[in-house]
């Protein structure tokens, strides 16, 4: 199996960029990625670390044309333990920017399967990759962003037995990923996960016209739509109509019961509820899910 290490960090999805890496379709590969703050342990180095993004790529696969999608399978996600987490408060970031005004950083151990804190309170992992993405026809930056493309979604659904479905814009798919997260909770509110380095072993696999127009997952327990903008609530109306129209155009269920399906086994959720982008997912359960066939 072949590796891309992490030293193939980038920050800006570049339409016009080298690959990395190219494999084929259906092909495995072990990625090395970055934490968020690439590798700063200090606290005072902390405090004044930017958060670039970085992701690990580009990953050129063969055979992939804008029309198609990438599914990218998530094998495994482990964290690098030796190097354990950080979860940064930083001025101007988080739900509550205006209370908490001051840099508070966090170093966390991961040890035993957990992650624990220095108050000693332990948190099971639950290790999952923040940041995937294709490239788009422009460059793009990595940090804090997402769209059509994925980009930064810190979906924490996106664990071990995932699959991920993005769109193709140029040839190859020119993929990337990084920001994997030792445990992260719903909105993400005081502004990070606990970011971690990792390990992530991937199957990426080329689906030929898939024509999707945006990011989709399944997870063990999900199927899930992405949406997002500036403001929650338009993000949160645009993530149930694309659940809807999935629902009507590729299970052929009536608009009024698909509409209602997602009212009884549907939940929005808000995966990071702070500027500039805000990641929004429509998630409908797979017992539901697999009873449409």
């Amino acid at each position: 199996m072949k590796r891309l290490s992490r030293e193939h960090r980038i920050y800006i999805l570049d339409p016009k960029g080298q690959p990395a890496i190219t494999i084929d379709s259906g092909e495995e590969l072990l990625v090395e990625t970055w934490d968020a703050f690439e590798g700063i342990r200090n606290p005072a180095a902390l405090e004044e670390k930017a958060l670039r993004g970085p992701a690990t790529g580009p990953i050129y696969v063969n055979g992939a044309q804008p029309g198609d999608a990438l599914k990218v399978d998530f094998i495994s996600i482990t964290p690098k333990a030796t190097e354990g987490a950080v979860h940064m408060v930083r001025p101007g970031r988080g739900f509550l920017e205006a209370d908490f005004t001051e840099a508070y950083p966090t170093i966390i151990a991961i040890k035993g399967g957990q992650a624990v804190l220095p108050s000693g309170l332990r948190l099971p992992l639950a290790p999952s990759m923040g940041l995937v993405a294709t490239t788009p026809t422009y460059p793009q930056n990595t940090a804090s962003d997402s769209g059509p493309y994925g980009g930064d979604i810190d979906l924490k659904e996106l664990v071990a037995g995932s699959a991920l479905y993005l769109p193709v814009f140029v040839p190859g798919g020119m993929l990337a990923l990084g920001d994997c997260h030792a445990v992260v909770g719903d909105g993400a509110v005081a502004g990070t996960g606990a970011e971690c380095s990792s390990d992530t072993h991937i199957r990426v696999t080329v689906e030929k016209g898939m024509g999707i127009s945006g990011p989709r997952a399944l997870t063990p327990d999900y199927f899930v739509v992405l949406s997002y903008g500036e403001e929650l609530g338009p993000a949160m109306k645009q993530a149930v109509r694309d659940m809807v129209d999935f629902l009507v155009s590729e299970k052929g269920m009536a608009p009024y019961d698909a509409y209602t399906l997602l009212s009884l086994a549907g939940d929005v959720r808000v995966s990071r509820t702070f500027r500039p982008i805000s990641p929004v997912k429509m998630m409908l359960s797979r017992q539901a899910l697999e009873q449409l066939g």
